[in-house]
């Protein structure tokens, strides 16, 4: 029995042989490739995504601080207000006793006194005293040049009608202090005032500086003509707004709440309306601080671009150049006459 060789590869089973080792081989080269280019994404991929959720935790963290630290300035500046507004309200409460009193004193010492006179020219010498004196706390006390001016005209006629040659010296110290209150340059207080109470008015339209969606409304046409031209308006205007570039602020990394944003223009009606207070009472050194106050405010939370905010932020420019220091005399003249003279309860 003879022995049975193993039958020969032919050519086609060798081609077919080679051709799958070749594929088998190109799998494997492309895997390796496919491998090397996904490590290779990872490498460069990985640490700008790792450094970009860094800096977004670092943004969060500087606007959560900055949230806070405006929460507490704004408490800390209501506090403040609260506490010079009961001062405010404390003082006027006592000037306005203290005015009741001295007039109740008036009253009475001229009831007193009514009593006693027997002089006419000593009536008008007392008499002169007391508007002299009231003069001056319309001047020192209430601040009020106009109305001290009124009662040195009234004293001054009263004695130009005795025709007493006594009165002659008192006469030209009151003509004197007049013309000095006449040529005082006094500040436009109604004026500041008026120009502060409307710009309260208008902070609550003012609008934040925050990323706020921008609605435009086009109009509806019956036209089926100028369809296309529309469409390409409405197409523009969408892709315009898919991409802006502007720099990013901490103020625009989130979009205030409602009592945030009612908070940050209650602080800014709050300064406006302490300026307007201490103009009033002529304290120069509030009514600045107030105003440079209020200014920081409109420019750190307002959208600066905005024409009212730009007008408002000129307008409170134009009035912190203003002073409201109230230029009021040092003395009268004619007090010091009085006090020659001698004009005391005793000596009437």
């Amino acid at each position: 029995m003879s022995e049975q060789l193993p039958a020969e590869h032919t050519p086609e089973q060798n081609k077919e042989k080679k051709s799958g080792s070749l594929v088998a081989w190109l799998s494997m080269l492309l895997n390796l490739l496919l491998a090397a280019a996904i490590a290779l994404v990872l490498y460069w991929v990985w640490p700008q995504w790792s450094g970009m959720q860094q800096r977004q935790q670092q943004l969060t963290e500087q606007q959560q601080l900055s949230q806070s630290a405006a929460q507490q300035q704004q408490q800390e500046f209501s506090q403040s207000l609260e506490q010079q507004l009961a001062g405010l309200k404390t003082e006027l409460a006592e000037t306005s006793a203290l005015l009741q009193q001295q007039q109740l004193q008036l009253q009475a010492l001229q009831q007193d006194q009514q009593k006693q006179l027997s002089s006419s020219t000593a009536w008008a010498l007392w008499q002169s005293q007391q508007l002299v004196q009231l003069a001056g706390q319309k001047i020192w006390l209430e601040q009020d040049i106009p109305a001290a001016l009124r009662v040195l005209v009234g004293a001054e006629e009263q004695l130009s009608q005795q025709q007493d040659p006594a009165f002659v010296p008192l006469r030209q110290a009151m003509l004197s202090d007049i013309q000095a209150l006449q040529q005082l340059q006094l500040p436009p207080i109604s004026s500041i005032q008026l120009d502060l109470a409307q710009l309260r008015q208008l902070v609550h339209n003012l609008p934040l500086r925050q990323s706020e969606p921008v609605l435009q409304q086009v109009a509806d046409t019956t036209s089926a003509q100028d369809w296309q031209g529309r469409f390409w308006q409405q197409w523009g205007t969408f892709w315009g707004s898919l991409v802006q570039v502007r720099p990013t602020a901490p103020e625009d990394l989130a979009v205030l709440s409602a009592e945030q944003q009612l908070s940050l223009r209650n602080t800014l009606t709050q300064q406006l309306l302490l300026a307007e207070l201490a103009a009033v009472k002529y304290q120069n050194e509030p009514y600045q601080a107030a105003l440079q106050q209020a200014m920081d405010s409109l420019q750190r939370y307002f959208r600066p671009t905005d024409s009212q905010v730009q007008q408002i932020a000129e307008r409170l420019t134009k009035l912190s150049v203003q002073s409201v220091v109230l230029p009021a005399p040092s003395r009268l003249q004619s007090a010091e006459v009085l006090k020659e003279l001698k004009v005391t309860e005793k000596g009437l």
